[in-house]
Protein backbone atom coordinates (compact mmCIF):
# COMPACT_ATOMS: atom_id res chain seq x y z
CA UNK A 1 0.00 0.00 0.00
CA UNK A 2 1.22 3.35 -1.16
CA UNK A 3 1.38 6.29 1.84
CA UNK A 4 1.77 9.50 0.98
CA UNK A 5 3.40 11.81 3.47
CA UNK A 6 2.84 15.73 2.40
CA UNK A 7 3.23 19.46 3.96
CA UNK A 8 4.72 22.63 3.62
CA UNK A 9 8.82 22.57 3.12
CA UNK A 10 10.58 21.94 6.61
CA UNK A 11 7.21 21.47 8.43
CA UNK A 12 8.32 17.28 9.67
CA UNK A 13 6.74 15.48 7.50
CA UNK A 14 9.69 13.47 6.49
CA UNK A 15 10.75 12.73 10.12
CA UNK A 16 7.18 11.64 10.69
CA UNK A 17 7.12 9.49 7.94
CA UNK A 18 10.36 7.92 9.01
CA UNK A 19 8.79 7.34 12.41
CA UNK A 20 5.69 6.23 11.30
CA UNK A 21 7.56 3.45 8.51
CA UNK A 22 11.21 2.77 10.21
CA UNK A 23 11.22 -0.36 7.67
CA UNK A 24 10.00 0.54 4.69
CA UNK A 25 11.17 2.15 1.02
CA UNK A 26 11.01 6.06 1.52
CA UNK A 27 10.86 8.39 -1.38
CA UNK A 28 11.66 11.57 0.12
CA UNK A 29 11.48 14.92 -1.63
CA UNK A 30 9.05 13.73 -4.16
CA UNK A 31 8.39 17.06 -4.98
CA UNK A 32 11.75 17.25 -7.00
CA UNK A 33 11.53 13.93 -8.64
CA UNK A 34 8.29 15.21 -10.40
CA UNK A 35 10.31 18.33 -11.38
CA UNK A 36 12.87 15.96 -12.94
CA UNK A 37 10.56 14.01 -14.93
CA UNK A 38 8.44 16.75 -16.37
CA UNK A 39 10.70 19.56 -16.79
CA UNK A 40 13.22 18.11 -17.66
CA UNK A 41 12.51 14.46 -19.14
CA UNK A 42 9.53 15.80 -20.38
CA UNK A 43 7.41 13.41 -19.19
CA UNK A 44 3.14 14.12 -18.41
CA UNK A 45 3.07 14.09 -14.44
CA UNK A 46 -0.19 12.14 -14.43
CA UNK A 47 1.27 9.37 -16.68
CA UNK A 48 4.77 9.47 -14.30
CA UNK A 49 2.48 9.21 -11.46
CA UNK A 50 0.75 6.27 -12.52
CA UNK A 51 4.05 4.59 -13.95
CA UNK A 52 5.67 5.23 -10.23
CA UNK A 53 2.56 3.58 -8.16
CA UNK A 54 2.93 0.58 -10.92
CA UNK A 55 6.40 0.28 -10.35
CA UNK A 56 6.33 1.04 -6.19
CA UNK A 57 3.08 -0.44 -4.86
CA UNK A 58 4.63 -0.09 -1.26
CA UNK A 59 6.60 3.07 -1.26
CA UNK A 60 6.14 5.95 1.11
CA UNK A 61 5.95 9.10 -0.63
CA UNK A 62 7.06 12.29 1.07
CA UNK A 63 6.34 15.50 -0.75
CA UNK A 64 6.12 19.12 0.03
CA UNK A 65 2.98 21.32 -1.23
CA UNK A 66 4.36 23.97 -3.59
CA UNK A 67 1.37 25.43 -4.89
CA UNK A 68 0.41 27.42 -2.28
CA UNK A 69 1.84 31.47 -1.90
CA UNK A 70 2.38 34.16 -4.26
CA UNK A 71 2.20 32.58 -8.20
CA UNK A 72 5.46 33.00 -9.46
CA UNK A 73 6.26 35.43 -12.42
CA UNK A 74 8.38 32.28 -13.85
CA UNK A 75 6.72 30.41 -16.49
CA UNK A 76 8.93 27.40 -15.35
CA UNK A 77 7.95 27.70 -11.51
CA UNK A 78 4.07 27.93 -12.60
CA UNK A 79 4.41 24.52 -14.66
CA UNK A 80 6.93 23.12 -12.05
CA UNK A 81 4.19 23.61 -9.26
CA UNK A 82 1.26 22.44 -11.22
CA UNK A 83 2.82 19.18 -12.21
CA UNK A 84 3.55 18.36 -8.46
CA UNK A 85 -0.02 19.10 -7.80
CA UNK A 86 -1.20 16.72 -10.85
CA UNK A 87 1.33 14.34 -10.32
CA UNK A 88 0.60 14.05 -6.28
CA UNK A 89 -3.54 13.95 -7.00
CA UNK A 90 -3.03 10.74 -8.91
CA UNK A 91 -0.61 9.49 -6.12
CA UNK A 92 -3.26 10.26 -3.57
CA UNK A 93 -5.88 8.82 -5.69
CA UNK A 94 -3.87 5.28 -4.97
CA UNK A 95 -2.41 5.28 -1.95
CA UNK A 96 -4.18 3.55 0.95
CA UNK A 97 -3.21 6.37 3.46
CA UNK A 98 -2.62 10.26 3.04
CA UNK A 99 -0.81 12.08 5.82
CA UNK A 100 -0.55 15.65 5.95
CA UNK A 101 1.68 17.33 8.32
CA UNK A 102 2.08 20.58 10.14
CA UNK A 103 4.39 21.63 12.53
CA UNK A 104 5.40 17.97 13.30
CA UNK A 105 1.74 16.73 13.72
CA UNK A 106 0.67 14.39 11.06
CA UNK A 107 -3.51 14.66 10.32
CA UNK A 108 -4.48 11.61 8.49
CA UNK A 109 -6.91 12.65 5.58
CA UNK A 110 -7.10 9.31 3.63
Amino acid sequence: MIKLYIGGAYQGQEELARQENPQSELHPGFHEVIRRAVLTEGQEPRAFARWFCNQHPDAVVIANEVGAGVVPMDAAERAFREAVGRALCVIAQEAGQVTRCVCGIGVRIK
